[in-house]
């Protein structure tokens, strides 16, 4: 474990702001670096869009950073002793078998504090293999926020458990920075990713629309991109990529990811979803989406 968990955290913020009037010079980045398992992260923010550069590279295992709102009145450490350790307490319970996964819903409703439905999950994912960095772009409303790696260890212990978390303040002040204006467009459909895009090596950034049920509700909520191995097995990617099946997002992961992103606060029908991503060097990858073990929802293309 690096011994950063036990430190002070350092503040490491890089904010690039040339503010000459387009959006690209307006954009606002803030550089978080990931450990085993520790952030280097700033403690405070302005509000409004920012684009959070997640730097793996110092790193053994794959990370991601998931923001969550805590309700107003309820403080980070109530969110950690409380809301987090109720899913510590499922998660142990449910990987020593003292329940069927159909059970997951009542044990996790009699764990959770009263307030845990305040809990707002904002962003999440983009998952990072060691070695990477990746970026996406949220919109963050002033409030209280938790930035976690829900990741797990070889052991199944959540990294968030782990001290890879902290506290993130947004404040009334505004970034002053648009939406995003990307490059390339994913739309999500029920049975099948559509990219629109030419798949090349350097650098590429995407807005991610999704197709909505009978109900309103987006079909699928996440979006992944791997480099593809002689071995790499997509069903064993998927069954991996459910944070609740026993060896579920557990290290070391089965594929190398370079970035990606899960939403739950998208608006059906238009790009409220943003990442960006490195291809660093031709070869086999493929776009795949989490879907239930059995099903399969993926791309596999070529890079020359």
């Amino acid at each position: 474990m690096n011994t950063l968990k036990h430190l002070s955290f350092i503040t490491i913020l890089s904010i690039i702001m040339c503010g000459c009037g387009t959006q690209e010079e307006k954009e606002y980045r803030v550089e978080i670096i990931a450990y085993d398992y520790a952030f280097q992260a700033p403690d405070e923010l302005p509000s409004g869009w920012i684009t959070f550069v997640l730097n793996n590279e110092q790193a053994h295992e794959i990370h991601e950073i998931s923001f969550a709102r805590i309700p107003e009145g309820i403080t980070y450490s109530e969110y950690l002793n409380e809301y987090v350790r109720a899913w510590e307490i499922l998660l142990q319970e449910y990987q020593a078998g003292e329940f069927e996964r159909s059970g997951i819903s009542a044990r996790v409703n009699e764990l959770l504090p009263e307030w845990a439905d305040g809990v707002e999950y904002v962003n999440a994912r983009g998952l990072v293999s060691p070695g990477r960095s990746a970026d996406k772009t949220i919109y963050l409303a002033p409030g209280l926020y938790s930035v976690d790696c829900w990741v797990k260890t070889e052991d199944g212990i959540i990294h968030l458990a782990t001290g890879m978390t902290r506290p993130l303040t947004i404040t009334d002040e505004s970034t002053n920075s648009p939406e995003p204006s990307f490059d390339n467009r994913i739309t999500l459909n029920e049975n099948a990713i559509d990219v629109q895009w030419n798949a090349e090596t350097g650098f590429h950034s995407f807005a991610v629309g999704m197709e909505v049920d009978s109900e309103g509700n987006p079909v699928h909520n996440n979006i992944h991109l791997i480099k593809l191995e002689e071995n790499t097995d997509l069903d064993e990617v998927n069954s991996w990529l459910d944070w609740y099946k026993v060896g579920g997002l557990r290290a070391p992961a089965p594929a190398d990811f370079l970035g990606g992103v899960s939403t739950y606060d998208a608006v059906p029908g238009e790009s409220a979803t943003y990442f960006s991503l490195e291809i660093d060097e031709p070869g086999e990858y493929a776009w795949i989406v989490q879907v239930p073990e059995g099903e399969q929802l993926w791309n596999i293309f070529n890079v020359q």
